[in-house]
């Protein structure tokens, strides 16, 4: 197949959103018609446009068509005739057959339809897609021209082609976003994995990713994987899909070398560093060129935090007055006045994030013998969620230096003083960290974050609440 076939479902989605929209809001002018309608089963059919549209989106074409299908039977049961829910309801199987099930007849007849009912039908106002276009304009231009009654609609399957490959790809995405690419296939083609080539605008060569299997709703068999934000870093990116054997040969394939789909990248993208929608990766073929060259996948970020704790003092006592306070219990205690906590991390993937962070505390020094503050560095492993403008992660903390430090205060000494003093927690430390990175730019994310710390061989316990930005590099 051509990669000019291919199905755009960025626009498409806003095809169904603008008919879903179209339908909701015709309802008022069809009010006088509609006086003593069944509005429980309008209501219905709405859902199950609704429906349509989520299934459509993810390539579930098979699963859009029933629900709309059931959206009509439902309609016409009820007696709705003319009302402007049929309309839409007949619109949307029109772009159904158009861009998604490929059915040039049927998207014909239930443009017509549409048409027929509401004379000022249209799918949206963003007709992109060429095939919707001009099925649509060849529908308006017969129901203009001829009275002749429509084609009825007597196709039975909607299967797609036999041994037909589809990989819908985007007209437009987001620099420097990670890009979910998705095929699925006829039941009868034999394949047993789909490899995508992907280049950015600027770069001189096909990169080539393998991807993982992850089968349709309805059990047709379905590929997946998501691009890095590096292939999107250019101002376009070329894709093409291949589709091979258990013995490596080529069966099917979507565009190729010297005719790619071509996706526009838009800029000025504002999303939590490293986003997009995630579903997860095998990690075969990350980064390899056709060529068999390797790169990294991902990209480099820092971050500055400011931030303090409040924790566990543990049995090991006062650092400065050691075995000269009477008094002291282990127990609760704040780690003032806080700490600066620079960071350098790296996304192995678009999901997982190697760090090394620096806890730099200070402390205000109370006397001579009392510390002023403590240093330790701690590498992190984070797992972040798929999101747009919000991500959060979690992972395991492990570091040293001079570990941490608690404050504690009304201290008594054998000589009769009252003293304040620090009790350490390390200078091994070992814990856990999670918060969420706050898109503000392109590049930027604010942050927001705890980290619970345990201190070896000297025991205390810190729970760190930092707040912060991190740039990508």
């Amino acid at each position: 197949m051509s990669a000019r076939k291919t199905v755009r479902p960025w626009f498409n989605r806003h095809l169904f959103l603008g008919a879903a929209a179209w339908l909701l809001f015709a309802l008022p002018a069809g009010a006088a018609a509609a006086a003593g309608v069944n509005q429980e089963a309008v209501k219905k059919v709405v859902a199950l446009n609704k429906e349509a549209r989520q299934f459509f989106d993810a390539m579930e074409f098979t699963l859009a068509e029933k629900s709309l299908k059931e959206a009509l039977e439902i309609g016409e049961e009820a007696g709705l005739g003319n009302h402007p829910v049929m309309a839409g309801t007949h619109g949307n199987l029109g772009v159904l057959y158009s861009s998604g099930i490929k059915n040039e007849d049927r998207a014909i007849y239930h443009f017509k339809k549409a048409l027929e009912l509401r004379p000022d039908y249209v799918p949206s106002t963003e007709m992109r897609p060429p095939e919707v276009k001009d099925l649509f304009q060849r529908a308006r231009s017969e129901v203009d021209n001829t009275t002749t009654p429509s084609i009825p609609d007597t196709t039975e399957s909607s299967a797609l082609p036999q041994g037909q490959l589809r990989c819908p790809v985007a007209e437009v995405a987001r620099a420097r976003s990670s890009l979910k690419l998705r095929c699925v296939a006829e039941r009868s083609l034999p394949a047993s994995e789909v490899i995508v080539y992907y280049r950015a605008g600027d770069s001189s060569e096909f990169r080539k990713r393998k991807m993982w299997t992850e089968p349709s709703l309805d059990g047709s068999p379905g590929w997946a994987t998501q691009l890095p934000p590096e292939a999107t870093s250019g101002d376009a990116l070329l894709l093409y899909f291949e589709a091979r054997d258990s013995l490596g040969e080529v069966v099917a394939s979507v565009g190729s070398a010297d005719s790619p789909a071509t996706v526009g990248i838009r800029a000025g993208y504002r999303g939590a560093m490293g986003t997009g929608s995630l579903r997860g990766a095998d990690g075969e073929g990350e980064g390899e060129t056709v060529g068999g060259k390797s790169s990294k996948s991902d990209f480099w970020w820092i971050g500055l935090g400011l931030g303090s704790g409040y924790g566990y003092a543990g049995h090991s006592g006062p650092e400065g007055y050691h075995g000269q306070v009477t008094d002291y219990v282990a127990g609760r205690a704040p780690a003032p006045l806080g700490q600066v906590s620079p960071e350098v991390g790296y996304f192995l993937t678009p999901k997982l994030s190697l760090s090394v962070q620096g806890r730099l505390q200070y402390l205000p020094q109370t006397s001579s013998r009392t510390a002023d503050g403590a240093v330790a560095f701690l590498a992190r492993l984070l797992y972040f969620t798929h999101g747009e403008k919000v991500r959060f992660y979690v992972g395991p903390v492990l570091g040293g230096g001079n570990g941490f430090r608690l404050q504690v205060t009304g201290l008594h000494t054998k000589n009769g003083r009252t003293v304040s003093d620090t009790v350490r927690g390390g200078p091994f430390i070992f814990g856990a960290g999670g918060g969420m990175a706050v898109g503000l730019s392109e590049s930027w994310s604010w942050i927001l974050e705890a980290n619970l710390l345990a201190g070896a061989s000297d025991f205390s316990m810190v729970v760190d609440l930092n707040t912060g930005l991190r740039v990508r590099l």
